[in-house]
């Protein structure tokens, strides 16, 4: 059976999404290659078998965790801390249980990778995490001078008829986590909080970390959503920071003009996963893309903008100069001669190799200021195109 590491390309590419969210349109607008090549199918792998740095992922568990706090606290009026609101959106959302959770489904998940090791386990116990979020958010946080009741949040029946999601707000006063889709695009959003302002109709997106460019555009989309499937278009939309809130007011006409917008990204999205392989937009978050040995343009950029490593991890790309051994084999890389060592464990597992293949190693040891490298467990190692043309 041909391993995964063998497979130069997907055996199913994946086609494009039935329902774009923000997220996913934003995604693929960065790097449709990246997108489809995460999502295609390789071989027995439903996707591509991503292994995120621990770290990366602790602090993704971390963002999440106040994210989710914050549109908790957001629904209530963003409470004092201590408070019995603050309390009340903690334990709705079981904060302090969060992070347990996650760290064992990130845990199964990175245990399933076909070059899984104990480089790549989740260490940081879920408290010391948890208490890592607590003083980003203590550090940012600031409580509104007024709280309210908790907003309301729909059923699963109640966002999909235009006249109940806005008779409910009417009658209700705000509603939190509105799921909403456009009655026309194949676009999905979920509003965190719709309130009225007097009676005005006010779209809030709640945000950690830094203000960033795409956050107008993803809260200007939600608003068009709100005025797609009631009828009735925002006055203002509004971005809520831990320490601070940005509204602006908008019109009927600068919704029109976002949602044409929409509906021609939805259309390029469309088209550019339409062709096997997607096109690749090489850039800065090429050195951190799970596929990049498997994307010539992306490994070619990251090459060229990194600096060479002469000790530590790093992804190195090497030509076989010798018949493998039970240990190793000689190599070139930029026309010198480098060796490439194993213990005969690790070398078992590797793809088949012969002299003349090209090679691209991920996170292998670079020794003896830059002429050894070493396979360790958890290296993966792919070997290219030209290695499958030559053994065609």
């Amino acid at each position: 059976m041909t391993s995964f590491y063998e497979l130069v390309q997907p055996t199913q590419w994946a086609t494009p999404p039935e329902m774009y969210s923000f997220s996913s349109l934003q995604e693929i607008e960065g790097c449709p290659r990246r997108w489809q090549l995460l999502r295609s199918t390789w071989g027995e792998q439903s996707g591509y078998p991503q292994r995120p740095h621990p770290k990366a992922v602790e602090g993704r568990i971390v963002h999440e965790a106040i994210e989710l706090l914050v549109r908790a606290l957001g629904a209530r009026g963003l409470p004092a801390i201590g408070s019995t609101g603050f309390q009340d959106a903690v334990r709705e959302i079981d904060f302090w249980g969060l992070f347990a959770r996650e760290t064992t489904k990130w845990n199964e998940r990175l245990a399933q990778h076909p070059r899984f090791g104990p480089h790549f386990v989740l260490r940081t116990p879920p408290r010391e995490l948890a208490n890592q979020a607590i003083r980003m958010f203590r550090e940012q946080y600031v409580p509104s001078v007024s709280s309210s009741s908790p907003a309301a949040r729909p059923d699963a029946t109640e966002h999909r008829s235009p006249v109940n999601v806005g008779q409910l707000l009417r009658s209700r006063g705000a509603l939190a986590e509105v799921r909403v889709e456009h009655p026309e695009l194949p676009f999905v959003g979920i509003i965190d909080l719709v309130r009225l302002d007097g009676s005005e109709v006010d779209v809030v997106d709640f945000k950690t970390g830094k203000a960033k460019e795409g956050h107008e555009r993803q809260v200007l989309l939600y608003g068009v959503l709100w005025w797609r499937v009631t009828g009735e278009a925002p006055s203002k939309v509004s971005l809520q920071y831990l320490g601070a809130r940005r509204t602006w007011t908008v019109t009927p006409d600068q919704l029109e003009v976002a949602e044409e917008k929409l509906g021609a990204a939805i259309d390029a999205a469309g088209g550019a996963l339409s062709e096997h392989p997607a096109t690749a937009r090489p850039g800065d978050g090429c050195r951190f893309c799970p596929a990049r040995a498997r994307c010539d343009e992306g490994w070619g950029h990251f090459l060229s903008t990194s600096a060479r490593v002469r000790s530590g991890i790093s992804d190195v790309e090497a030509t076989v100069a010798s018949a493998p051994s039970e240990y190793g084999f000689l190599a070139t890389r930029d026309g010198k001669e480098v060796d490439v060592v194993f213990d005969a464990a690790v070398g078992r597992r590797l793809p088949p190799l012969a002299q003349g293949d090209v090679v691209r190693m991920l996170d292998c040891v670079v020794k003896d200021e830059g002429k050894t490298f070493e396979i360790r467990p958890w290296t993966e190692v792919f070997p290219t195109l030209s290695h499958h043309a030559a053994h065609a």
